[in-house]
């Protein structure tokens, strides 16, 4: 990376600068849960890694901080705001995947209870419907929904919006038009930054999954 590709100014003809993040490394109490909507705290190693992220991202000088209202996600994105001294707004949009029932469960007890519905998942992840919860398809739909908006409300500016990685390969895999079953190739690894430069309606991926 050039110092001046990371500068806070924008490159000409870029209307907006979007600075994905995924939150830290999560506490291993978190091992072996599905988890999406529910709240798991961030390891020790996650808020080493996150103090690396608001390095990482202070010298674009962003406008605002969106988060995921996932305390994991908050968390990383109150790090990140003391680093580049701007507002956090938590967004909906921004959240994991609701697993419904299956939040809080082990994988071998989602396995016994929900024999059909967790051999679905393991085969077509992006196919099932959770009970009482999401299917991948109303997250897409959330998740472009809420980045639509920001993009909007923040032309000509730079801004992170700090999720999960369910969320940044959805942003991802859209600007790529890549099919949603491909999604699992791309990688999202705790605490990196992707950056995506909008020409108007026309995305550039400039980096993703960057740790430095």
């Amino acid at each position: 990376m050039t110092s001046d590709w990371r500068s806070s100014k924008l490159p000409d003809g870029v209307t907006n600068r979007l600075l994905l993040v995924r939150h830290g490394e999560t506490h291993k109490s978190a091992r072996g849960l599905c988890y999406g909507k529910l709240d798991v705290a961030l390891a020790p190693e996650g808020l080493q890694q996150v103090e690396n992220t608001a390095r990482v991202i202070k010298p674009f000088k962003p406008a605002v901080i969106y988060s995921s209202p996932r305390l994991r996600a908050t968390d990383t994105a109150a790090v990140v705001k003391r680093a580049c001294q701007c507002d956090v707004v938590v967004d909906e949009g921004l959240a994991e995947l609701d697993f419904g029932d299956f939040e809080g469960l082990r994988y071998d007890e989602a396995e016994r209870d929900y024999p059909e519905i967790y051999k679905q998942w393991m085969s077509h992840p992006t196919k099932v419907q959770f009970p009482n919860g999401e299917s991948y398809d109303q997250m897409v739909d959330r998740v472009l929904r809420s980045i639509s908006r920001i993009l909007i409300e923040h032309r000509d500016q730079i801004v992170v919006a700090v999720a999960h990685g369910g969320v940044n390969r959805i942003v991802l895999a859209n600007i790529l038009k890549l099919a949603s079953e491909h999604i699992f190739r791309l990688d999202q690894s705790y605490g990196a930054v992707t950056c995506i430069d909008y020409f108007e309606e026309t995305p550039l991926l400039r980096v993703m999954n960057w740790l430095d």
